[in-house]
């Protein structure tokens, strides 16, 4: 059976990583400060560059025409020009060096595209439509955001507070995951959302049985 949706869903680190960005205006932009805002090292690509972008600090800039030598040493580029010509040579060039490219609003040039995302806090949920309806999948984002309550967000940043105690203690994988799905399952999520700080504790306790600091979280 055919795939209606061909792209495998991941999650990169891009910590100090190279990343391309052909073109240097408004779409560039903000694929630009993504990247920077997730740790990539970032070069830009492009004979003109908005002011915007120049601003940002910790680019390599080279102010140029594109070619495959832009390339070297990058594990993804976006080809965010108004160029159809240079945006299909930035997606051959990297299907030869094997570099990730998508390329803006063209998925048959892509091998990697970008979801839309619903972001709260260590929650990061990515949703997809193949790239056959952008607009679908920024509904849905838009749906989810809503859908997924500021209690999860505090929930999750608890667990991952509570992660090293509770993988410390006696008991194998199987203990642990049971302590973590107990506490997802029980009220917890509810007591977070009235702010009831002193039933999330006691709550908390019963779990793993020591007091949890939840200062700077609740």
């Amino acid at each position: 059976m055919e795939l209606e949706n061909k792209y495998y869903p991941v999650f990169l680190d891009l910590e100090d990583r190279l990343c391309v960005v052909v073109g240097g205006g408004a779409v560039a932009f903000r694929k630009v400060e993504s990247l920077l805002a997730n740790g990539a090292i970032v070069r830009v690509v492009a004979p003109e560059i908005s002011r915007s972008i120049m601003r940002l600090q910790g680019l390599e800039i080279r102010k140029k025409q594109y070619d495959k030598s832009d390339l070297k040493n990058a594990l993804l580029v976006f080809a965010a020009t108004d160029m159809e010509e240079t945006n299909k040579a930035v997606s051959m060039d990297a299907l030869k060096l094997n570099v990730f490219c998508n390329v803006v609003d063209t998925p048959s040039f892509c091998t990697f595209i970008v979801p839309s995302v619903v972001e709260k806090g260590p929650i990061k949920i990515a949703i997809s439509t193949g790239g056959v309806s952008p607009a679908l999948s920024k509904k849905l984002r838009e749906e989810l955001t809503v859908a997924i309550g500021n209690e999860y967000e505090i929930l999750a940043r608890i667990l991952g507070r509570i992660r090293p105690i509770v993988v410390s203690q006696n008991g194998g994988t199987e203990v642990h995951k049971r302590v973590f799905e107990t506490l997802i399952n029980s009220s917890l999520p509810e007591a977070i959302r009235k702010s009831r700080k002193d039933e999330v504790k006691s709550i908390l306790k019963q779990a793993i049985g020591v007091e949890v600091d939840l200062e700077g979280i609740l």
